[in-house]
């Protein structure tokens, strides 16, 4: 197979990936999104019962709504590869790959030696995507609605014991390896045991591409309590889940690899469990502090082949200051260190302000993950509302520092948008 084949290969798998649907802690909403991913002490109330059912404590709306949705899109390592791949000239070298040829050209050596470095080096590297969807509700003290969550991805999986340049050559029954820059003969016990090419060629070296989107619908309440020293609100949500997980290994050699890519899907379901608390300070009643942990009994759900995912427990601190009537400051913190399904850490924090001129809102905040995979930078967020209480549209995109190339278009290693509708009353 050829090395041309394998970009293809990897762009079509990450497009079919984003297609099915993606997770790791994400706080919901336009507003958080556009503060620097800031939300749990500052969310609206209508959003309360996903991003921290302490806020419905403090809720001064009767009745509000909250209607959204977004895609994040990262790059978690692959698209670098894809991009050195995708430079090199691979006009001269079918006839080795495709084992029609005696001998190789110092020039299609040198080719083959930078393709074989790139495609070692992408292993566990992937694509990741990341929609979410929400129907928030709040009633007074209480709220509801559904909340979708996803984390989708391919991943590289390179075996790294079958790395050697070694191709079979126009007669029967010969090899040679090139590996060293000049071409030598070699046998099929040393290809079958080493060579990059068999390992293509035979499914060894391949792409995982892997999700899991989870429904929740949660019943949340939040009650205050006046302790002298300020008000504490504390609330928790029961969430029914139901998770729809994917999974399918993709052969790099295989023309047909990618037909029934969704036959491997499997439907579950499981009840989760979310706290959270706030603190007004009497000394500071413009100040709010918040902490919540999300999925606290670790739910599970089943996966394709007779395994299962796990979402592990959570945990983010925050604070929301009003620095006056129409700005407001707001910082979020994440406590634990949250895997995806393609093995990328994060870890954030963030914030940012928030201009509310009534008619019209502005938000503006940075990121950052602080996991040591980190692959994004800094990321700067952005967005705007209008409208009246009843009726408010908001929309909000983030972007990373840190960007990449393919066929010379830049792209950001990190990028997200959202939009919402909401009304209170």
């Amino acid at each position: 197979m050829s090395p041309s084949k394998i970009v293809l290969s990897i762009i079509a798998s990450t497009c079919v990936a984003a297609s099915a649907s993606a997770m790791e802690f994400q706080v919901l909403g336009s507003k958080a999104a556009s503060m620097g991913g800031a939300g749990i002490a500052t969310s609206p109330s209508s959003l309360a019962a996903y991003n921290n059912p302490a806020l419905l404590a403090h809720n001064p709306e009767k009745f509000s709504l909250h209607l959204g949705g977004g895609v994040g899109v990262k790059d978690t390592g692959a698209g670098k590869a894809v991009s050195d791949l995708n430079n090199l000239d691979f006009s001269g070298i079918s006839a080795i790959v495709d084992g029609t040829a005696d001998t190789a050209s110092a020039t299609d050596i040198a080719t083959l030696i930078q393709a074989r470095n790139i495609i070692t080096g992408m292993n566990q590297k992937g694509f990741q995507l990341n929609p979410t969807a929400d129907f928030g509700l709040s009633f007074g003290a209480f709220g509801t609605g559904l909340f979708v969550t996803s984390d989708i991805g391919a991943i590289a999986n390179i075996d790294q014991s079958h790395t050697a340049l070694i191709f079979a050559g126009n007669g029967a029954g010969t090899y040679y390896d090139i590996g060293s820059g000049t071409a030598v003969a070699s046998d099929l016990t040393t290809y079958n045991s080493t060579s990059l090419q068999y390992a293509i060629d035979n499914g060894l070296t391949n792409l995982d591409v892997l999700g899991l989107a989870v429904a929740e619908v949660p019943l949340a309440y939040g009650k205050a309590f006046d302790l002298g020293f300020g008000s504490v609100g504390v609330g928790g949500a029961l969430k029914l889940m139901s998770g729809k997980t994917f999974y399918k290994r993709v052969a790099l050699d295989n023309d047909n690899s990618l037909d029934n890519i969704d036959q491997n899907s499997v439907t579950s379901s499981n009840v989760g469990i979310d706290l959270g608390a706030t603190l007004k300070p009497k000394s500071a009643e413009n100040l709010t502090l918040a902490l919540v942990g999300k999925n606290l009994n670790s739910p599970t759900f089943d996966a394709f082949g007779g395994r299962e995912y796990k979402i592990e427990p959570s945990f983010r601190a925050g604070g929301a200051y009003k620095l006056t009537d129409v700005l407001e400051f707001a910082l979020d913190a994440d406590l634990s260190t949250n895997k995806g399904l393609t093995g990328y850490d994060t870890r954030y924090i963030g914030g940012g302000l928030n201009l509310d001129l009534s008619a019209l809102e502005v938000n503006v905040g940075l990121m950052k993950n602080t996991a040591s995979n980190d692959e994004a930078g800094v990321i700067y967020t952005a967005g705007i509302a209008t409208g009246p209480d009843w009726f408010h549209f908001e929309l909000s995109a983030q972007m990373s520092s840190k960007t990449g190339e393919v066929d010379g278009t830049s792209y950001p290693k990190q990028a997200l948008v959202n939009f919402a509708i909401s009304s209170s009353w």
